[in-house]
């Protein structure tokens, strides 16, 4: 058994040859080693204790599950089960289907995730974000801020139904190009046909990557990666000849700076010829500082004879391109992406939706907005000498409508339409405690905040925000104690701010204050927080706690050693009552998992 670290690594090393093609990667789903790291992947995740279409989840999860899995993938007769759909509800109110597979399904497909991004993730586009390691919405939008400098044109990408639509055999095709193992390929192909049970019904699939699949990301950034690759070595170069010539040369000067600047030469000879004491010198210098302060507010030059430029940036199926150049351009380019993503990629480009939107005013990425805003600043070098530095920058901002939005859904106000915001109570929080009330506003507000920390109004906008949450929580309270908005404040002031003490285990006296850090924009936001949750390939060279506790193979209840692992996985440790030892045991390890032997799994589903 071979340390599936170690196998990972050396795939991502034969991937860094772009012309490798990968002929025996079937036998890597024989290791069982490879199944405890995928184990190790998904248990915590959210859907780990939801169910598929066989009514199991993680917990229960062996040893003895491993090698059966393993035996069907040996003899090829593993058959994934159709995923169980379920609608999940949309911002706009409408809801989109959401399919849930298996856990072993769930498992197999982590395992086939973690081959696939270390064959793949060497050779995708470094404009590419979307659900990779270390990427996130907010690397994509810092790219923005510092590649899309200085552009004429936006144009925001629209693909419809781009994951549901995205062509099987095509997928296989691009599969096919670095894969040579059909072992491997035949996999691929029953994970995308499995289908759904919708209602006790079984519908096939005939297009789209598989709904709520762990494998679904991975499989998807393959096929946008066509476009990505489309975008950067066709556009790019050969369609619209863009990046060609040298920025400096070429320049376009500003008629009214260059006449401006004469002026001030003609003064500043005036002024050396006549004495000091010369009532006209004062005049000339007045005159001279007055020219010059004025020409600090206007472009010295109006643009690049001859120069475009294009910028990408792709998140999932959104992508924004930044032109330097004509709206001509911008046409000719939206066109040539509609006709490859139809020919080549089988997808369709949303005409109505596929804006061109100039710089100067805000496109929307991300459900930010964008916009280039001319920017000069003066500043005094050693000398003591003012220069200016000119900068047509991007500029990132929080839109209103979001906040609209979001209180509207949060229902904390009485009328979102009104001059005024009243805040309002959420009586459904009532039956909860103060904490826990204060604890969900603290951490709605926080995470609003850290998804727009990067805009430029932030501090305003995350201000209205504020103040109607804050009024909703104290009316939630007040509501749930039957007193007023006046006397809850005054029961939990704390100093200048407000909050609710309470008790640990640890800690006696501990105070939860409602949310009182601020708000500020931050250029480059908590990189913990901000990348998407995939696992990293690169740092596969370590075991987990999890993994060692599995492969010590010592059972953590009654110490019997060389057992054959059971998990005991349950959904959240605070359920837990304390009234049995293995619940005693996870709550003082604050563990969701147990590694047990079989006869104390089947010991703990008793009680």
């Amino acid at each position: 058994m071979r340390d599936s670290g170690k196998v990972l690594t050396e795939l991502r090393k034969q991937a860094q040859n772009p012309n490798y093609k990968f002929n025996r990667i079937y036998r890597i789903l024989c290791n069982p080693d490879i199944y405890v790291k995928a184990y190790s992947n998904i248990y915590g995740n959210n859907g780990s204790s939801t169910s598929g279409t066989d009514n199991e989840t993680a917990d229960g999860f062996s040893e003895k599950k491993i090698y059966q899995l393993i035996e069907s993938i040996k003899d090829e007769s593993y058959q994934p089960k159709p995923a169980r759909r379920t609608y999940i509800p949309k911002k706009n109110g409408k809801v989109r289907p959401l399919g849930i597979p298996s856990f072993i399904d769930r498992l197999l497909q982590e395992v086939c995730r973690m081959i696939l991004e270390s064959i793949y993730e060497p050779m995708f586009s470094d404009n590419s974000h979307g659900f990779r390691p270390n990427r996130s919405c907010h690397t994509a939008l810092k790219q923005i801020r510092n590649t899309f400098r200085g552009a004429n044109w936006f144009i925001e990408g629209d693909i419809k139904g781009c994951f549901d639509n995205i062509s099987h055999q095509k997928l296989i095709e691009i599969l096919r190009k670095k894969i040579a193992d059909e072992r491997f390929i035949r996999l691929m192909w029953k994970f995308l046909k499995a289908g759904y049970m919708e209602n006790w019904k079984y519908n096939n699939t005939y297009s789209g990557t598989p709904q709520g699949g762990i494998i679904s990301p991975i499989l998807a950034n393959m096929y946008m990666n066509e476009l990505d690759k489309y975008v950067e070595n066709v556009i790019k170069k050969e369609l619209t000849q863009f990046n060609i010539g040298e920025a400096k040369h070429n320049k376009i000067h500003n008629p009214e700076y260059l006449e401006l600047t004469h002026k001030m030469a003609a003064l500043k000879k005036k002024i050396e010829k006549l004495d000091e004491n010369d009532s006209k010198r004062q005049e000339y210098i007045s005159e001279y500082k007055s020219i010059k302060k004025y020409r600090y507010t206007i472009p010295a030059q109006l643009g690049l004879k001859g120069y475009k430029n294009l910028q990408y940036v792709r998140y999932a199926d959104d992508f924004i391109i930044a032109v330097l150049g004509s709206k001509e351009d911008c046409s000719n380019i939206r066109k040539k992406l509609s006709e490859f993503l139809s020919e080549e990629l089988k997808l369709e480009l949303s005409e109505e939706k596929t804006l061109i939107t100039h710089s100067r005013k805000r496109a929307r990425f991300l459900n930010y907005q964008i916009q280039v805003r001319e920017n000069y600043k003066v500043f005094e070098d050693k000398n003591g000498i003012k220069r200016r530095v000119g900068n047509l920058g991007i500029v990132l901002y929080m839109p209103h409508d979001v906040v609209i939005d979001y209180i509207t859904k949060k229902k904390v106000v009485e009328d979102v339409n009104a001059d005024h915001w009243r805040g309002k109570a959420r009586p459904y929080l009532q039956v909860i405690s103060d904490l826990e009330i204060i604890t969900t506003y603290n951490a709605e507000i926080r995470g609003l905040y850290n998804y727009y920390a990067m805009a430029e109004n932030v501090c305003d906008q995350m201000d209205m925000v504020y103040h109607v949450m804050e009024y909703s929580c104290l009316k939630t309270l007040a509501g749930k104690h039957k007193t007023s908005v006046s006397k809850i404040k005054t029961r939990y002031r704390i100093g200048d701010e407000w909050g609710v003490r309470y008790n640990t285990s640890k800690e006696i006296g501990k105070i939860r204050y409602f949310y009182n850090q601020g708000f500020k924009m931050n250029k480059t936001p908590n990189k913990d927080s901000s990348f998407d949750n995939t696992a990293n390939t690169a740092m596969y060279a370590g075991r987990t706690e999890l993994e060692q506790r599995m492969m010590a193979h010592k059972c953590e209840l009654c110490g019997k050693e060389n057992v054959k692992f059971h998990i005991h996985h349950i959904h959240k440790v605070k359920d837990l009552k304390g009234k049995e030892s293995w619940e005693r045991l996870m709550i003082e390890r604050n563990r969701k998992t147990l590694v047990l032997c079989e006869e104390c799994h089947k010991k703990v589903h008793a009680q």
